[in-house]
């Protein structure tokens, strides 16, 4: 019988993600800052669903069902890739902001 703290974080993980990938379709529309807040908001998401898988693995049965564990591993997988996108967006922005030479005049 597994643990239902585990199966309940797993659901938690997967709500998670779902909520993470629509502010990140958000994030299109908003400023800097808030990309730098979810980017910290998606490192924790990503965190709390790797200690969960941890936790899953080393009190799970060896006959635990392969499809669960592969999902597990898909979840960690698609969260990697929320956060690349996000990261990659944040430097994207912070390289539009940052003033060039070209901006200050020689008077």
């Amino acid at each position: 019988m597994q643990n239902p703290l585990i199966d309940f974080c797993i659901i938690i993980s997967w709500v998670l993600f779902v909520f993470s990938t629509g502010l990140v379709l958000f994030s299109k529309y908003k400023h800097t800052h808030f990309k730098q807040r979810l980017l910290k908001f998606l490192n924790a998401v990503l965190l709390f669903q790797t200690v969960t898988t941890t936790f899953y693995f080393t009190n799970s049965k060896a006959d635990s069902l392969t499809t669960f564990v592969s999902s597990l591993w898909l979840l960690i997988g698609l969260q990697i890739i929320l956060n690349v996108i996000c990261f990659m967006s944040v430097k994207r922005r912070k390289a539009k902001t940052r003033p060039s030479l070209d901006s200050f005049s020689m008077d």
